[in-house]
């Protein structure tokens, strides 16, 4: 009875270990894209806001009340005209309105007679009226705060995102401790009252059925890591790179960030497997996953495209910048051999336009692979496109 026991109980304590763990996660990455898509959204908003104060300024420079009030220098219309509207002018050295301290401003300038005589000055306050026009109704607890660029903002214990507004100004998103604290411990109770029912029903179970209920247990496991998992280097497989690829060419969309793609293949690799026997080639090509794996960025997709070939997602990441990425791993490659076995690699680099696909993307890439290739291998090639020139 005891051993049924711990057959039931160790391989769903482990499971449950890592649920607990990837849901932690799962928890921490929504809340990261919550701050950030709220700070994305204040910044919008406040640039709109500006823009329509900007178009009021615009037209109160070109008003006959304004010119006829600067023709005639008569300062007490040229407060009055101020005050009316909101804005600050600055009319031959003189400045009538109120200045408002820490507000991003925009200068229209102000022309008379032909002649540049000032500026009317448009202002947005940062003040908490203005943030909460900037605020969402489904901000799920996320919060709002202006902050001076370059400084350690006052809630920099919580989970947020500072964007710029101004050279010295900028708009910061943030979940408090104690909410981003809460999201963890319910994520955790969770998980812990469902393992405990599973606990509960499996041993139940292990009692009548325990063989056949392991058996299946690891088949299922295995079947699920064989699904996105690369069983001989440990990378994200074909299938799971493109899923992985459309998603992150749908968030570049949205939020319209570059997105870089570097598709790799080492060099004269038959070779290896002629000379040294297939089982040297997999070593090799384990060992160039733990060098792509060591150079790749946090938020990178590294992965094994088939064969000696590999593509590495590069999210956020121009041209120049994938280019760049692209002959580190080329020079780290070639500086690293593999016992006696030594190769290189080609790189093609391309770079996501505004209305690709995953296969347009990786045809892009495929044809820098093949200019590196036709060039002599062991370089880097990369690709621009505009819409006309895109991969089909």
């Amino acid at each position: 009875m005891l051993t049924l026991a711990a057959v039931a109980i160790l391989p769903l304590a482990f499971v449950s270990y890592i649920i607990v763990r990837d849901e932690i996660g799962n928890v921490t990455r929504t809340i990261d894209f919550e701050v950030r898509d709220a700070a994305l959204s204040a910044q919008a908003r406040f640039n709109r806001l500006l823009d329509r104060r900007e178009l009021h300024a615009v037209a109160a420079a070109s008003s006959p009340p304004l010119q006829t009030a600067i023709r005639r220098n008569s300062a007490q219309r040229l407060s009055r005209l101020a005050r009316r509207n909101g804005l600050l002018l600055e009319v031959r050295g003189h400045t009538y309105g109120r200045r408002l301290h820490g507000a991003v401003t925009g200068r229209i300038p102000l022309v008379s007679g032909g002649r540049s005589i000032g500026a009317v000055v448009a202002q947005l306050p940062a003040n908490a009226a203005t943030l909460q026009r900037l605020a969402r109704s489904d901000s799920h607890g996320v919060r709002l705060a202006f902050v001076s660029t370059g400084g350690t903002p006052p809630d920099s214990q919580s989970r947020g995102t500072t964007l710029p507004l101004a050279p010295s100004i900028g708009v910061r998103a943030y979940l408090p401790h104690d909410l981003v604290s809460d999201r963890k411990g319910a994520a955790y109770t969770r998980v812990t009252v469902a393992g405990l029912l599973a606990l509960a029903a499996l041993m139940l179970l292990t009692f009548v059925l325990a063989r056949p209920l392991l058996r299946a247990f690891r088949w299922t496991e295995e079947q699920a890591s064989e699904a996105r998992i690369d069983s001989l280097t440990g990378l994200a497989n074909r299938r799971a790179l493109e899923e992985i690829l459309a998603a992150e060419i749908s968030r570049a969309q949205r939020f319209r960030h570059d997105l870089a793609l570097v598709l790799l293949d080492l060099d004269h690799f038959k070779d290896i497997n002629d000379n040294f026997g297939h089982a040297a080639g997999d070593v090799m090509l384990r060992a160039v996953s733990v060098l792509l794996t060591s150079l790749a960025r946090q938020g990178d997709t590294v992965a094994r495209w088939g064969g000696e070939e590999f593509v590495v997602v590069l999210p956020e990441t121009d041209l120049p910048g994938g280019r760049r990425f692209a002959e580190r791993l080329r020079r780290t490659i070639e500086a690293h051999p593999v016992g006696e076995m030594q190769t290189s690699a080609s790189c093609g680099v391309a770079t996501m336009l505004p209305d690709d696909t995953v296969d347009a993307l990786l045809g892009a890439a495929d044809q820098g692979l093949y200019r590196a290739k036709s060039n002599g291998r062991n370089r880097t090639e990369s690709v621009v496109r505009n819409s006309s020139t895109a991969v089909a």
